[in-house]
């Protein structure tokens, strides 16, 4: 029987991270009201209207058809309830509370967003990490700092080692850790932030979420055991190819080991450094990387805390520019009962 080690991972986020399940909000599927972003059950929703007669079914029904690609105002479920006199907003789901840096825009502008990504939850309505999306943060820091090239086995019918460093997903995460955060370009030749009609829901920083990983075999086990400080060279080197290229207030202090995660992080913290041969940059068209690119921001409060018994803070400008996707994590082995 091969060797086991199983570990403890503990994630913190440093910045905002999102993790996508693929699901969009529209304007016809959230309001916005007294500081809280309410997304609601849609299914409760409709069968509230249904018992309001056959009217208000019919109204609503067409008002989920307006594309609202017309020259009036997009469609609002807010302004749909109102309009139907409808007070009542206990329809289940769950809510946000607004940051205040959603939007750029003056006051009269807030909770006036496009689409919402949704971030991935359990059947449950919880927000967790899956641990494939950790997996590929790990392979992302191996293949940089142990097998320094991409052609890895991978894949259940490979002689892949990742199929031996198994992740589990982590722990629910509470509801209350989610913000809205708006994806913010850094550009190195203009030097300034430009925001963008893109908002994520996203784990608040200095969230936390816990992940058992087992190490199977002798390899396995080694990089695992190595994993924090494979990372903190990782994170050097990511620094010298892309980071130093920004002003430093930009970029956050790290405790622990260094990692990102999730969308919105940029190209280079998901490649293996070494061998890029730019080829992002020479598909031409909207999606070409201009240079190396920009630096991946979003905006949310400052967030301070204690290391050590200093107080510190997360962010070191006056902006509330975070790296997005930014997280540290420490690892131990994991006594068994």
């Amino acid at each position: 029987m091969e060797k086991r080690k199983r570990y403890e991972l503990t994630l913190r986020t440093m910045a905002p991270l999102h993790i996508g399940s693929g699901t969009t909000y529209t304007q016809k599927e959230y309001i916005y009201e007294n500081g809280y972003y309410y997304f609601p059950d849609m299914g409760i929703l409709y069968k509230k209207l249904q018992k309001q007669g056959e009217k208000k079914d019919r109204i609503f029904e067409d008002f989920l058809m307006k594309n609202g690609h017309t020259n009036s105002r997009r469609p609002r479920l807010v302004q749909f309830l109102n309009d139907q006199q409808i007070r009542e907003r206990n329809f289940s789901g769950y809510q946000i509370e607004e940051t205040g840096f959603e939007l750029e825009k003056k006051k009269s502008a807030r909770g006036n967003l496009n689409d919402i990504s949704a971030f991935v939850k359990d059947a449950y309505g919880y927000p967790y990490i899956p641990g494939s999306s950790l997996k590929g943060a790990i392979r992302t820091i191996l293949v940089n700092e142990y097998f320094r090239r991409d052609d890895i086995p991978w894949g259940p019918k490979q002689q892949d080692i990742f199929h031996q460093i198994r992740v589990s997903d982590s722990e629910p995460i509470n509801i209350n850790q989610l913000i809205l955060a708006q994806k913010w370009d850094f550009s190195p030749k203009k030097l300034t932030a430009r925001s963008l009609p893109i908002h994520r829901e996203s784990l608040k920083p200095m969230s936390v979420a816990t992940f058992i990983i087992t190490a199977v075999g002798e390899q396995a086990i080694e990089l695992m055991d190595q994993l924090p400080q494979f990372a903190k060279e990782y994170y050097q080197k990511y620094t010298n190819q892309f980071l130093s290229d920004f002003p430093s207030r930009y970029i956050q202090k790290y405790f622990w080991s260094p990692l990102y995660l999730g969308a919105g992080s940029g190209f280079w913290t998901k490649t293996n450094i070494d061998k890029a041969d730019n080829s992002r940059h020479k598909k031409g068209g909207k999606m070409a990387m201009k240079g190396k690119g920009v630096l991946k921001l979003t905006k949310a409060p400052i967030t301070k805390f204690r290391l050590n018994g200093k107080p510190r803070q997360l962010i070191e400008n006056s902006e509330n520019l975070y790296e997005m996707g930014k997280c540290v994590f420490n690892l131990k082995e994991r006594e068994e009962n």
